[in-house]
């Protein structure tokens, strides 16, 4: 059986949490911690734990997308168990059944290479895949010069085929719709006018894309890249992905001139890291994350 948490249980839940993590002081930092709280019944809620023989053998923290939210989402934090891992197991394997989701995070912030070790199996087991992330960030009022722009054309229901076709041929051509329907969404509701493919010339056929959201719009609005890339006849070079990022960067800034871009990528290319990095992308974190998705 599974439950949730009453309020005057996040004390414990918390403790048993830095105790799996190898705090020296759990017990302690757990009630400084429950101190900072600013909504103890909110949190307590999304607090879950696998009862057995009337003991709680195991826990985890979830935040699940609300119904009818576009974000489809599910993000989890803080897991432990007492004894085995198979507790842990059943526990998110009953959480995940509650919930209606189309991706899973668990961003591993302050976990040691030692602890991921020992959770890698059980997230292996369930579907997910270990990925060194990294966040960027780059201020609009900060734009580089634009040089030689590519043309971009905005999504539209007539071109959702073109847009499906070349993100395919750039990325993996077996791309499920159903990744492609998630990838929309990501954060939010999908915005086709930010969603973007690149030509050099209006009669050639497209060099690449660019897929964009946005947190909020306006002079200081806050945009999130969901994915960019050029085709691979063009990755001899960085050449033409910097002139399409250049391109959807002046593009954003027309809309937003002191707004922000927000992003993350995966370590494993670290090549398009130092790329962003020399258009002037702040990188702030970088992390390790279990992650499930479509295909």
């Amino acid at each position: 059986m599974i439950r949730s948490l009453a309020p005057d249980e996040l004390p414990w839940f918390l403790s048993q949490t830095f105790a799996f993590m190898g705090h020296r002081d759990p017990t302690g930092f757990a009630f400084r911690s429950v101190k900072q709280l600013r909504d103890a019944e909110l949190e307590a809620d999304h607090c879950f734990i696998l009862m057995e023989n009337r003991k709680a053998v195991a826990g985890v923290y979830v935040i699940a997308p609300a119904k009818g939210e576009d974000d489809l989402n599910l993000y989890l934090a803080n897991p432990w168990f007492i004894s085995d891992a198979t507790q842990l197991e059943r526990l998110l394997r009953q959480v995940f059944a509650r919930f209606h989701y189309e991706a899973i995070h668990f961003p591993l912030f302050n976990y040691s290479e030692l602890l991921i070790k020992k959770l890698e199996p059980i997230f292996n087991s369930l579907g997910f895949f270990l990925e060194e992330t990294c966040d960027l960030r780059f201020e609009l009022s900060e734009l580089p010069p634009l040089g030689i722009p590519v043309i971009l054309e905005a999504w539209s229901y007539q071109a959702d085929q073109l847009f499906s076709q070349t993100y395919r041929q750039a990325e993996d051509p077996e791309l499920s719709d159903e990744y492609l329907a998630w990838l929309k969404r990501w954060r939010g509701p999908f915005q086709p006018d930010l969603w973007f493919l690149g030509r050099e010339t209006l009669d050639q056929d497209p060099i690449g894309y660019g897929f964009f959201g946005a947190h909020k719009t306006g002079i200081d609005g806050i945009y999130y890249m969901t994915a960019i890339g050029a085709l691979a006849e063009y990755r001899h070079s960085s050449e033409m992905l910097r002139r399409l990022v250049l391109s959807c960067m002046h593009e954003l800034a027309s809309q937003s001139p002191l707004g922000l871009i927000e992003t993350s990528m995966s370590m494993k290319d670290a090549k398009l890291i130092q790329i962003f990095e020399s258009l002037g992308f702040e990188t702030l974190n970088r992390y390790d994350k279990f992650i499930k998705r479509p295909h």
